[in-house]
């Protein structure tokens, strides 16, 4: 069994947000750093390295990651990745990265000085096997934003998914996702369904998610990738449906 601890629990642009003097932003109950995990295991696994990665590493005292299994390569999830190739390189340690291959080329592309880093391997794969988990990438609809990919962990007895960025799954893309044991999934805001321009949001809210966890038939499900529209201090929430926060240490 493994622990997973979730580094970062907002969307892309953190809570507080710059600039912004909403009640959540002046406070101080729903500081969230962009969206990350970390799972402990038998290999240490870093889901997402984002912007905020060096203070994450900093604040939890994580171990250097074996594997690197990134979602999409949106900025949020993937701009703290030459601090982390940089962290390999000083601590000479090897460091897989793991993603559709569509995905470990803009990788490629946006960090070219990386190439001949010995200590990082690129591996473009929508599968992969670890000591503890059978691991596969799942493409979701991101709304505005394009596509992102759905991470399934299967071991024996749990199965689970990490679903950060998706909106308006379709039926075939949701097949995966049926029956689990827990489904991690993000929801930006409480309720959008008043928003103006509806084409152009990239990420369920809270209510869709919710409506999501009983159409999959997901046994628990807890939010991430939260605006700061949402208050986890007040907001309620039906049974087995829970808020992530930064820290957050759950069995896996």
């Amino acid at each position: 069994m493994g622990t997973l601890r979730f580094l970062g629990t907002s969307d892309a642009q953190g809570v507080p947000r710059m600039l912004c003097n909403c009640n959540i932003c002046i406070g101080s109950d729903n500081v969230r750093k962009r969206p990350s995990a970390f799972i402990d295991s038998t290999q240490k696994i870093l889901i997402d390295v984002s912007p905020d990665f060096r203070q994450q590493f900093l604040e939890y005292q994580i171990h250097i990651p074996d594997l690197l299994l990134v979602t999409h390569a949106h900025n949020d999830h993937i701009a703290g990745f030459g601090d982390l190739a940089d962290l390999c390189f000083w601590n000479n340690k090897s460091l897989l990265v793991i993603s559709p291959m569509d995905v470990i080329k803009t990788l490629k592309d946006r960090y070219p000085y990386l190439h001949n880093r010995t200590q990082i391997q690129f591996i473009g794969t929508t599968t992969w096997k670890t000591d503890e988990y059978e691991i596969s990438f799942h493409k979701v609809n991101h709304g505005h934003n394009g596509y992102s990919y759905g991470i399934k962990f299967t071991r024996l007895g749990f199965v689970w998914a990490y679903i950060s960025d998706a909106i308006n799954m379709s039926d075939e893309q949701m097949t995966p996702f049926f029956n689990l044991d827990l489904i991690i999934m993000g929801a930006s805001y409480w309720d959008e369904s008043t928003r103006p321009n509806q084409e152009k949001r990239s990420v369920y809210d809270v209510q869709e998610a919710i409506k999501l966890k009983n159409h999959l038939n997901a046994h628990q499900m807890i939010l991430t990738h939260m605006s700061h529209d949402i208050d986890i201090t007040s907001r309620q929430l039906p049974s087995n449906v829970e808020f992530s926060f930064d820290g957050k240490l759950i069995d896996t």
